[in-house]
C-alpha cells in the first residue's frame, strides 16, 4: 500500500522547480539537464571545449583532451550563480531571486611518457557539478473559477472514496492521512454527500473568489567524480576514455495556500510538501580529437548514460486550515461549531527506483589563427526519450506497471535535443586573453506536452592570465530561458491556471590552477 501510495501521491501534487507537475520523467529531465560546467576558461568560451584539449574540462567532457598535456596541472574554480525568476498568474506578477555559491570544478592532471616515443598521455582525476539546481519562484493571484480543494474533490471521486474509507486513511496516533484528500477531509475542507456519504465531495463556498499564493524552491546539486586518460599518437590523434562517478542530493519544496473571500466557515489554509531525493550512478566517456592540420581540430566524444541504481525519495506534507465555523455533531449526536482545526499530515513515504538518463553525442570542430586566438564550436546530441525508470522494490507485476506508466510518458513527451555552443578566444600578449561565447541548449520537451519552447539562450565572456607556472581566469554568464508552472489540473480546461516563468541566471566563475 505504501509504495503504489507513493507515486499516486506524487504524480499528482508535487512540483519541482522549474514548475513542471513532478512526475518521475520529469525527475529524470531535471537531473539530466546541464547548463555552466568546466573551467572558468572554458565557461567563458560558451562551454565549447571538446575539440581544444589541455584543460582541466576534458576530465569528464572528453577525455582525449588530456592528451594534450607536457606538464601536470592542479586547479580550481569557484563560482556565484544568481537566478531571477518573473512569474505571471492570473494577471499578477511576481520576481523572486535567490543565489548560491558552489564549486564548479576542481581538477587534477598527471602527465606522464610513454615507453613509445610515438605516444605520451595523461591521467585525470577531477570533481565536477554537471547539474546545479538553485531556483525559486513565487505566484499569485485572485482565482474565480477553482480551488486546489477542487482537485482533491475529483480525485475522491475518481477512486470512488466514501467518508468511512477517508477515515479509514487517517492514522490519530500520528495524525496523518495516507493521501492529501484524506488530509484535507481530515482538517474539515471537503464534505461528503449527506445521502451517499461520498462522492459528490463539496467545499464550503465553492463559488467565493480564492486569493492563491504559490512557492516553489528547488535546491541540490548532481556532482560526479571523474576519472580519465588521454594519450596522443604522434601529436595528431588523441584518444581517451574515463568513467565517472555520479551522486545526486535534490531537495524540492512547495507551499501552497488560499484564502477564501467571504467564506464564513473556513478562512483559508496552507498545504507544504517536500521531497528529498539522492542516489549513485555510473556512466562513461569514450572520445578523440584530430589534428586535421596546424589550424584545424575535429573531435567526437560519446558518454553513455548514468545508470542510477538505487535512488531513494522522501515525501512529507502538512495541510495547516484555518476555520471560523466548521457545524459539526459532538459524540453524543448534540450539534456543535468548531473554530480550531490542527494541520493534519501526510503519511510520510520513502520508495527507491531505478534511473537511466540519456546518452549523450558530441561533436567539435575548431580553427586556429596561429598563436593568436582561435574559434570553437561544439554539438551535442541529447537522447531525451532513452531516459528510463523502473523499480525493484516493487513486485514483477507491480514494476511493470511502473515501467509502462512513466517509460510510456518519456516516449510520448520528450524528444531529442541538440546543443549548440559556440566559443572564441584572442590572445592580447603573451599571457593575456579576452574570450567569447554564446550556448543554445535545446528544449527536450515533445509539442505533445504543451506548446512552450524551453530552450535556453546562453551569452558569456571572458579573460585570462597564464605564465608557464599558474593561470587565472575570470568568466561571465548569462542564460535565459521559459518555463510554466501549473499549480493544479481539472478535467474542464477552463476552470484552473497556469503561471508563465520567465527566467534568467547570472554566474560569475573564478579559476585558478598551477602547473608543475
Amino acid at each position: 500500500m505504501r509504495k503504489l501510495m507513493l507515486f499516486f501521491a506524487l504524480s499528482l501534487v508535487a512540483v519541482r522547480a522549474n514548475a513542471q507537475i513532478y512526475t518521475y520523467p520529469i525527475l529524470a529531465k531535471q537531473m539530466s539537464t546541464s547548463f555552466a560546467t568546466g573551467t572558468a576558461r572554458m565557461q567563458g568560451m560558451g562551454g565549447s571545449f571538446s575539440v581544444l584539449g589541455a584543460d582541466l574540462s576534458s576530465i569528464a567532457a572528453n577525455p582525449a583532451g588530456l592528451g594534450f598535456y607536457s606538464k601536470s596541472e592542479v586547479g580550481l574554480t569557484a563560482a556565484y550563480q544568481m537566478t531571477q525568476t518573473d512569474a505571471s498568474y492570473l494577471g499578477e506578477s511576481t520576481r523572486t531571486g535567490n543565489s548560491l555559491l558552489h564549486v564548479p570544478n576542481f581538477g587534477l592532471v598527471l602527465a606522464s611518457s610513454l615507453r613509445n616515443p610515438d605516444w605520451h598521455g595523461a591521467f585525470g582525476l577531477s570533481y565536477s557539478r554537471q547539474v546545479i539546481l538553485a531556483q525559486q519562484f513565487t505566484v499569485q493571484g485572485r482565482n474565480n473559477r477553482s480551488s486546489y480543494l477542487d482537485r482533491l474533490i475529483q480525485n475522491a471521486a475518481d477512486k470512488g472514496a466514501t467518508g468511512s474509507s477517508l477515515d479509514d486513511e487517517y492514522d490519530p496516533n500520528f495524525n496523518s492521512a495516507n493521501s492529501p484528500e484524506a488530509v484535507a477531509y481530515q482538517a474539515y475542507l471537503l464534505n461528503p454527500n449527506p445521502v451517499s456519504g461520498g462522492a459528490p465531495f463539496t467545499r464550503f463556498f465553492p463559488n467565493a473568489p480564492t486569493e492563491q499564493f504559490g512557492q516553489s524552491l528547488s535546491e541540490g546539486a548532481v556532482s560526479q567524480w571523474d576519472f580519465s586518460y588521454g594519450a596522443s599518437y604522434k601529436d595528431r590523434f588523441y584518444i581517451g576514455a574515463g568513467v565517472h562517478f555520479s551522486r545526486m542530493n535534490v531537495t524540492n519544496s512547495q507551499l501552497w495556500s488560499e484564502e477564501f473571500i467571504g467564506n464564513t466557515n473556513v478562512a483559508g489554509y496552507s498545504y507544504e510538501e517536500k521531497l528529498i531525493t539522492s542516489g549513485s550512478g555510473l556512466s562513461a566517456t569514450l572520445g578523440m580529437i584530430y589534428k586535421w592540420n596546424t589550424n584545424v581540430r575535429i573531435s567526437f566524444a560519446v558518454q553513455s548514460p548514468t545508470y542510477y541504481d538505487q535512488v531513494s525519495e522522501q515525501f512529507t506534507g502538512k495541510l495547516t486550515p484555518q476555520v471560523s465555523a466548521i457545524p459539526a455533531f459532538n459524540s453524543a449526536g448534540n450539534p456543535i461549531i468548531i473554530t480550531r482545526v490542527n494541520p493534519v499530515k501526510l503519511t510520510p513515504n520513502e520508495f527507491a527506483y531505478q534511473l537511466t538518463t540519456p546518452l549523450k553525442l558530441s561533436g567539435g570542430l575548431a580553427y586556429f589563427f596561429g598563436k593568436r586566438g582561435l574559434i570553437s564550436i561544439d554539438v551535442d546530441y541529447l537522447n531525451y526519450p532513452g531516459m528510463r525508470v523502473a523499480s525493484a522494490e516493487l513486485g514483477p507485476f507491480a514494476n511493470q506497471q511502473f515501467q509502462d506508466k512513466y517509460n510510456g510518458q518519456i516516449d510520448k513527451f520528450f524528444q531529442s535535443a541538440i546543443n549548440v555552443k559556440v566559443g572564441g578566444e584572442l590572445r592580447l600578449s603573451p599571457q593575456l586573453s579576452i574570450r567569447a561565447g554564446a550556448a543554445s541548449f535545446g528544449n527536450g520537451y515533445a509539442a505533445s506536452y504543451d506548446a512552450i519552447d524551453r530552450s535556453q539562450f546562453q551569452l558569456s565572456t571572458g579573460l585570462g592570465y597564464k605564465t608557464n607556472d599558474y593561470y587565472i581566469d575570470l568568466a561571465f554568464i548569462q542564460r535565459m530561458g521559459k518555463d510554466a508552472y501549473t499549480p493544479y489540473t481539472l478535467k474542464n480546461a477552463t476552470d484552473y491556471a497556469s503561471a508563465a516563468l520567465d527566467i534568467k541566471t547570472t554566474q560569475i566563475s573564478l579559476g585558478a590552477g598551477v602547473y608543475f
